[in-house]
């Protein structure tokens, strides 16, 4: 049996666990959005006001998105509805950011606004119409993604400033050090596994060099995994063909939903148990025979294995629930990127593992899928870390890259 991750679908008649089991509660349905992770306070490190932050900003321009992070300058103009920014709504589905304040003591926040890539160009006219280049003493921008070949040309023109395109890799890396360095205490949680409750202070400022060497798997249409050594060190150790863009098109080919937002809702709602053949399916009541291999019988042996199983029996798509379907899925993606997350990290010797991404972003039920499969694999050696801006890390990597530049001039 490939037991890669339990079911979490039904009861568990196994006492609960004190750090890592083979035993599982039930999972619970969660219909309402989640809400954004809530930072303990803490005092940040400071990020000189002197340092000419307010002339630096960074974009990252990605499938469907293009993030923007800047130091909010002062006397700006009010932005078009459809930029989503921290006190708008949820805007087409996407879910508004929280400013962090890096200088304690001034008056600059960090900001975070996302655009729709269908918006793109009148929001390049928007900057131009606007004068913000003046406002933000531009010199040149920063830009990675996907976008940064697709928008060079149209911002060059209408801006009249050089564009520098960047190593998207770089960038998510500069990003995520930036924040472990000037704000770890409020960007870095934990999930619990079986409460979904979220644990920030992981790393202490007093500690500062703790999470080096660090293990970044990052989860996109497939799966990059990097090895973090330091500020400016880091490799491609693995990576997967099987992740986000994986699960989309098999929800897409196996069911008729239409919206990445339906997708989510229905994953809470699924029983996966209905098409995933358990451990317990196979080796019947008789629990000794299963826990002599410390498995439990609701473990999963075959992701849609029961599927194939039916006694002869065929059954059409139309036979099972998508919710079923979808939960499955999620599953099975959910449970062999943590394994192959955790034996990168086994392999290399590292132990923080943060989990960043499109397919992690804001994604409660597969972090705590996440948190449960690398417990489990390390048997609580290890922990997986989810970060409070993580859809930003490639923006604030070409915001420091766009600091250092405007520094040069």
């Amino acid at each position: 049996a490939d037991c890669t991750g339990k079911s979490v679908d039904q009861e568990s008649k196994e006492p609960e666990p004190t750090s890592v089991s083979t035993s599982c509660t039930s999972d619970k349905d969660v219909d309402q959005e989640p809400e954004p992770p809530t930072p303990v306070p803490t005092r940040r490190r400071r990020y000189s006001q002197q340092s000419g932050v307010e002339g630096s900003f960074g974009i990252d321009s990605g499938g469907t998105l293009t993030k923007l992070v800047y130091f909010n300058p002062r006397n700006a103009p009010d932005l078009p509805q459809y930029v989503v920014q921290e006190d708008s709504h949820t805007v087409n589905g996407v879910r508004p950011e929280r400013s962090l304040d890096i200088d304690w003591t001034g008056d600059l926040a960090l900001r975070f606004i996302k655009i729709p890539n269908a918006n793109v160009l009148d929001f390049i006219h928007f900057v131009a119409d606007t004068d913000l280049v003046s406002a933000f003493a531009v010199k040149t921008v920063c830009i990675t993604g996907g976008g940064a070949y697709k928008y060079a040309d149209a911002v060059h023109e209408l801006l009249s400033v050089p564009v520098k395109q960047l190593d998207e890799f770089e960038m998510i890396i500069q990003g995520l050090n930036f924040l472990l360095e000037f704000d770890a205490s409020n960007e870095v949680f934990t999930v619990d596994w079986k409460t979904e409750e979220q644990t920030f202070g992981v790393f202490s400022e007093s500690r500062k060099p703790q999470y080096f060497p660090y293990m970044l798997v990052n989860i996109g249409s497939g799966v990059s995994i990097l090895r973090v050594n330091g500020p400016n060190s880091f490799e491609r150790v693995s990576g997967s063909h099987i992740g986000g863009g994986t699960f989309w098109g098999l929800c897409r080919m196996l069911t008729n939903v239409q919206t990445y937002e339906e997708v989510m809702n229905l994953s809470k709602k699924g029983d996966s148990h209905n098409v995933d053949l358990l451990v317990g399916d196979i080796y019947g009541e008789d629990s000794e025979k299963y826990k002599k291999l410390g498995l439990a019988a609701e473990i999963i042996a075959s992701s849609f294995g029961k599927v194939a199983t039916r006694g002869g029996v065929v059954k059409s798509k139309e036979d099972y629930k998508p919710e079923d379907i979808i939960r499955s899925l999620l599953f099975m993606i959910a449970n062999n990127i943590s394994q192959i997350a955790y034996l990168n990290a086994k392999l290399q010797g590292v132990k923080n593992v943060f989990f960043s991404g499109g397919f992690v972003q804001n994604n409660s039920y597969l972090w705590k899928r996440i948190a449960y499969s690398i417990g489990f694999w390390s048997q609580g050696e290890m922990q997986a870390h989810f970060l409070r801006h993580d859809g930003y890390l490639g923006a604030i990597g070409a915001l420091i890259a766009s600091h250092h530049t405007t520094q040069e001039h």
